[in-house]
C-alpha cells in the first residue's frame, strides 16, 4: 500500500498574505480619500479665493465710482424744489435752508437734520422737513406743515390759527384761505384770542364745522359770540357756553334766518337788527 504525500502548509504563512493585501488595500483607499479632500479643499480655497477677490474689485469700482461723481460737477446742486408749503415763498425757504448751488447734494442728505433745524425755527408753519434727491442732483424740500384750525383776521390779511396754538408767519388774502375753517376777529390781545381758542377746542366737531366766525368785539371778556354758517349769531358765557350748546339745534328749527340766539344768563331769540347784520358780516 502506497503512502499519500502530506504537504505542510504553514497557516501563518497564508494568513499574513491575506492581511497584508487587506492592509494595502485599506491604506490605498485611505491614501485616495486624502488625496480627494485635499484636492476639494484646494478647490474651495481658490473659489473662496475668487470670490474675496471679485467683492474687492466690486466695491474698489463703486468707490471709484462715487468719488468720481463727489468731485464731478454732477454732485452741486442744480436746483431745489419745495413741496407741501404751498403758502410759503420757495425762494424764502431755500434761501433761509442757506442751500447754494456750489453745494453738493450728498451733504444735504448726510446733514438733513441742519435744514430742518432752520426751517422749523424760521417758519412757525412748519412741523418738519426731509431731504430728497432726484436726478442725481435735484434737491427736494419735503414740508410738513401744523393743519391751520382756523384764521385770525390782521389789519391787511389774515393769518393761519395752527394746530399747535401758534399763529403762521404768512400774511393771506381771502381769495387764499380756507373757506371752511372760522375766522376770527376782533382779538388785539393775545390772551383773549387764547382763551376763545382754548374753548372752540374743546368744543363737539359737529358744531365746530358749522362755525363760520368767532368775534372777539364783546361787551365783557366772559362773553363769547359765533357766528354760524347758517347766518344766525349765537352769544354765551365762556365758562358756561357748553353746557348750553344742547339747546342749539332746537332753537333754531324755531326761528328764522339770520336770528341772535342769547345763551348767555337763559336762552332766547329774536331777529338779528339790520347794523346787527352788517356788523357780523351778513349782509
Amino acid at each position: 500500500m502506497t503512502k499519500k504525500r502530506i504537504t505542510k502548509i504553514d497557516p501563518e504563512e497564508k494568513l499574513s498574505h491575506y492581511l497584508d493585501h487587506q492592509s494595502n488595500q485599506k491604506k490605498r483607499k485611505s491614501q485616495n480619500k486624502i488625496s480627494a479632500s485635499l484636492s476639494n479643499l484646494h478647490s474651495e480655497r481658490k473659489s473662496a479665493l475668487v470670490r474675496r477677490l471679485g467683492l474687492i474689485i466690486t466695491i474698489s469700482i463703486i468707490c471709484l465710482i462715487c468719488l468720481g461723481y463727489y468731485i464731478s460737477p454732477l454732485a452741486n446742486v442744480r436746483s431745489v424744489r419745495v413741496e407741501g408749503a404751498d403758502d410759503l415763498p420757495a425762494k424764502n425757504v431755500v434761501k433761509v435752508a442757506k442751500i447754494k448751488a456750489s453745494d453738493h447734494v450728498i451733504d444735504y442728505l448726510l446733514n438733513w437734520n441742519n435744514v430742518n433745524s432752520k426751517l422749523t425755527s424760521e417758519y412757525t408753519e412748519i412741523k418738519n422737513v426731509s431731504v430728497e434727491v432726484n436726478h442725481f442732483n435735484q434737491l427736494s424740500l419735503k414740508i410738513n406743515e401744523f393743519q391751520p384750525i382756523g384764521y385770525i383776521k390782521k389789519e391787511n390779511g389774515y393769518c393761519k390759527i395752527l394746530s399747535n396754538g401758534k399763529l403762521g408767519t404768512q400774511l393771506l388774502s381771502w381769495s387764499k384761505i380756507d373757506q371752511d375753517k372760522p375766522v376770527f376777529i376782533g382779538y388785539n390781545r393775545e390772551v383773549s384770542l387764547n382763551k376763545n381758542l382754548h374753548l372752540f377746542n374743546s368744543l363737539p366737531d359737529e358744531f365746530k364745522e358749522q362755525i363760520k366766525l368767532l368775534s372777539g368785539n364783546t361787551r365783557r371778556k366772559s362773553q363769547v359770540i359765533f357766528v354760524m354758517k347758517d347766518g344766525n349769531v349765537i352769544i354765551g358765557n365762556i365758562t358756561t357756553i357748553k353746557s348750553k350748546l344742547k339747546y342749539y339745534d332746537e332753537i333754531k328749527n324755531k326761528v328764522n334766518k339770520n336770528s341772535l340766539i342769547d345763551l348767555e344768563v337763559g336762552a332766547y331769540s329774536r331777529p338779528l337788527t339790520p347794523s346787527e347784520k352788517r356788523a357780523y358780516g351778513l349782509i
